[in-house]
């Protein structure tokens, strides 16, 4: 157990030119009805590396949001199953901070909350603070690098339920980064029939593979739509999962291509600036596009709770994709490695 002494902490802040600097920051609010957790893993996303790139003024709190950590404090009022010393990830944008009360609440989209809780700071720092009902209690088989691959593992886990997937169904991954792989794992235990998956790196290709990928290809044009075709006698896979996202239409047009007449395209990629998409094959396909974002609860389950499952299970070897890790204090080589896949890097995660 730690002793809370609500001094100043340390924390990785951005300058505002890309480089993170660890200095003595505020103890983060403890708003009222806040759990406060003792900081473990924290993985850098692919959204963390764009908003870095992006970025034009310092931080004034640490980023950050998928981690795990140690409850070393809750509300005075909790009565939940919650204990201090549990070890938890947490749905640090949605639950962690939802009011519960809200018409989106109320359906359990916590991501769209109207009355959230204040913003006081991610997982790049020594302590965060959210309510219990973003906390979820990792199991006996999980260690603080498969906690914090909970987050990302949810947000396939989420996109899958949103559209609505179905067993059988075949599935094409775009991409073979973070969410790429958590959406094979998905697909898989959802009961995908094939699943094909692209990959621009030899790492993220091997990792597919061994995530569960029944057929791996490069990201040269035209290699993901020939395959989709190839195995459905030239219909197209019922479902494409859209997971790079950025600054070009590329990724999206090529899931456009290889789903079938009347299918879905999930997109999971975070789009940074606006594209252009020429609609017409689309509509003429009748295509679903279904964008989706974060995680929620759905039918009495969250999402976190179904990625915990399926992190427990052993059936997926997720935890493989952390090839690199580093202390808070070395958080700038931490995001260096993470935007250098000549490294071999494919997922990297800060540990304390």
């Amino acid at each position: 157990m730690v002793l809370v002494i609500r001094n100043s902490i340390f924390g990785a802040l951005d300058d505002g030119s890309g480089n993170y600097f660890v200095k003595q920051i505020e103890f983060p609010e403890v708003f009222d009805g806040a759990a406060i957790i003792d900081i473990k893993a924290s993985g850098i996303c692919g959204s963390d590396l764009h908003m870095t790139n992006e970025r034009i003024e310092p931080q004034t709190i640490p980023s950050g949001h998928e981690i795990a950590g140690e409850i070393i404090e809750l509300p005075k009022s909790y009565t939940g199953n919650l204990a201090i010393g549990d070890r938890v990830a947490i749905d640090n944008i949605g639950a962690g901070k939802s009011c519960n009360n809200c018409y989106y609440c109320n359906y359990g989209q916590f991501r769209h909350c109207v009355n959230p809780s204040p913003e006081t700071g991610g997982g790049f720092s020594q302590f965060i603070t959210r309510k219990p009902s973003g906390l979820f209690k990792i199991s006996d088989q999980m260690d603080w690098n498969d906690g914090a691959l909970v987050e990302p593992m949810a947000v396939s886990v989420h996109g899958f339920r949103f559209a609505n997937f179905l067993p059988g169904e075949t599935v094409a991954i775009v991409g073979s980064s973070t969410i790429g792989l958590s959406s094979i794992a998905v697909a898989k235990s959802f009961g995908a029939k094939t699943i094909i998956a692209s990959a621009k790196y030899h790492q993220q290709a091997e990792a597919a593979k061994n995530m569960g990928a029944d057929i791996v290809v490069s990201s040269e044009p035209g290699e993901l739509e020939n395959k989709c075709f190839e195995i459905t006698e030239g219909i197209g896979v019922d479902v494409v999962v859209e997971t790079i996202g950025g600054t070009s239409n590329v990724p999206l047009t090529q899931a456009s291509k290889c789903v079938k007449n009347t299918g879905k395209v999930l997109v999971l990629g975070g789009f940074r600036n606006p594209i252009e998409v020429n609609f017409l094959q689309p509509m003429i396909k009748e295509i679903s596009f279904i964008p989706a974002t974060c995680y929620a609860n759905i039918n009495g389950k969250h999402d976190f709770e179904i990625a915990i499952d399926i992190l427990s299970s052993g059936n997926h070897p997720y935890k493989e994709i952390v090839t690199h890790q580093y202390s808070l204090e070395d958080i700038q080589e931490g995001f260096k490695t993470a935007y250098d896949k000549s490294s071999g890097s494919i997922k990297v995660h800060i540990m304390q």
